[in-house]
């Protein structure tokens, strides 16, 4: 892992030495002590496992991915190992939307993974709902004209301010990242309309400054973005599960 020169990742906590931390007992009938049901398995399991990041309680792992592969399995497969559980015995599916949702005895927990290029994002969090996006950094040379048809139009105003093409190149991919991850967790996708919320890059944490009633009130959002490896952006988005309207 390449050490994180991006001002903004400074706020994450490395945890590859993990604190352990008390194993839970659950209450559930049948569970009594010692035996430990799936559930309060797989949440001691996931708080005390390393990762390559933590943020807010949300980990996140960093993958090497085979470009052109799906990245279901391999995001499948780690989860298991990091839950206790065999990939193939995973309590995940996906909504109408596509969006993976882990089930019972799991439905406490949310993830999201991304890939991009030799690389895989893959986050796990409770009691949120999150999504992630990674993208490889690359030419886009129609990268102006997307933002001006897609981006919401201070989005747009903001990347013409930019002298430097390399810069506004950046600035776009970082954009683009962060809606993706909104989205994702908002559960309908870039089919929602990726103009119907204005993130503002202009200081050190990224923050929607509007957004469409559809996906919440803005402060009840966070947001991060940064260079998890060289020549690659990701982002993280998230908010409390059940603070927007439709939530399951």
């Amino acid at each position: 892992m390449q050490p994180l020169g991006d001002a903004a990742c400074e706020t994450l906590v490395s945890t590859r030495t993990a604190r352990r931390a008390p194993v839970p007992q659950c209450k559930k009938a049948g569970c009594a002590p010692p035996r430990q049901c799936d559930e309060a398995r797989a949440r001691v399991t996931w708080r005390d496992a390393p990762a390559d990041w933590r943020h807010d309680g949300i980990a996140v792992w960093l993958l090497p991915h085979a470009p052109r592969q799906r990245g279901e399995p391999q995001a499948r497969e780690s989860l298991a190992h990091t839950l206790g559980f065999a990939p193939e015995t995973l309590p995940i599916t996906r909504d109408a939307q596509g969006r993976p949702h882990f089930i019972a005895p799991l439905h406490h927990l949310e993830t999201g993974w991304s890939h991009s290029g030799e690389a895989l994002l893959l986050a796990l969090g409770e009691d949120i709902e999150l999504g992630v996006d990674i993208e490889r950094l690359r030419p886009r040379p129609r990268a102006m004209d997307l933002a001006e048809r897609f981006y919401h139009p201070e989005e747009t105003a903001w990347l013409r301010g930019f002298d430097d093409d390399d810069a506004r190149l950046l600035a776009f991919v970082r954009l683009w990242c962060i809606k993706e991850a909104v989205l994702k967790a908002h559960g309908q996708g870039i089919s929602f309309g990726l103009h119907r919320f204005h993130v503002a890059l202009d200081e050190a944490t990224p923050r929607l400054a509007t957004c469409d009633p559809g996906l919440g009130r803005p402060d009840d959002w966070h947001l991060h973005e940064w260079a998890p490896r060289p020549g690659y952006r990701a982002a993280l988005a998230w908010h409390p599960r059940g603070r927007r309207e439709g939530l399951r």
